[in-house]
């Protein structure tokens, strides 16, 4: 279970990271410091992007996910300088679920979906017998795959919707109420889906309990 936790955590520190670091340096540096907002809000987005790069390095490895953030980063710190809209830090946080949840509509047209792949290991637990299951359900049980695909969509379309609504925040709003306000849109959406996927997750079950006894428990 411990290992399960940590590498649901792994999986989403870099996103949680990129969305919590402008919102924690703004708070310390501007309100405790007086630092102006521009230069506050990059602190924090900074920060989060030299661990993307310092893990990169250690680990000799570049993945898709942090390299695409690490370009938005370099991006939107490169036209905060030249604009001095601080605004588009945050902006940055909501590109990259955008991008992700659009990516994820589109696997749902060919072959396995992102939703199947990130599901995988936290379904499975490791476990060899579960996971051949899993795999064989999804070749041959359309009830199975039919749900992966809708767990998908849903997804997909949270992760669009979650991420414009905080984008139309960041600029209707005051920038010291937009800062914290922009999270709201993220809160909601993580909340209902994983609610919506708890909701719809008994096919998913159905197979792991299948064959030998396995307790299953929808992913959280």
């Amino acid at each position: 279970m411990a290992l399960l936790i940590n590498r649901r955590f792994a999986a989403l520190g870099p996103l949680l990271l990129d969305l919590l670091a402008p919102v924690v340096s703004f708070s310390l540096l501007h309100y405790l410091f007086g630092v102006p907002p521009a230069p506050a809000l990059t602190a924090g987005a900074v920060v989060a992007g030299l661990r993307g790069a310092y893990r990169a390095v250690t680990e000799r490895r570049i993945d898709a996910l942090p390299l695409m953030m690490t370009v938005l980063l370099a991006v939107s710190v490169l036209l905060v300088f030249l604009t001095g809209d601080a605004r588009l830090v945050l902006a940055k946080s909501a590109v990259t679920p955008i991008v992700g949840g659009l990516y994820g509509l589109v696997t749902n047209l060919f072959g396995r979906t992102v939703f199947y792949d990130v599901l995988t290991p936290f379904a499975t637990k490791g476990d060899p017998a579960l996971l051949a299951r899993w795999e064989s359900a999804w070749d041959t049980d359309r009830r199975f795959a039919r749900r992966i695909r809708q767990l998908n969509i849903l997804w997909g379309v949270g992760f669009v919707l979650g991420g414009t609504a905080r984008i139309v925040l960041v600029y209707r709003l005051p920038l010291d109420v937009a800062v914290l306000a922009g999270l709201a849109p993220t809160v909601v959406m993580v909340g209902g889906l994983m609610l919506l996927t708890r909701l719809l997750w008994r096919p998913l079950e159905a197979v792991l309990r299948a064959g030998e006894p396995a307790t299953a428990t929808a992913p959280g």
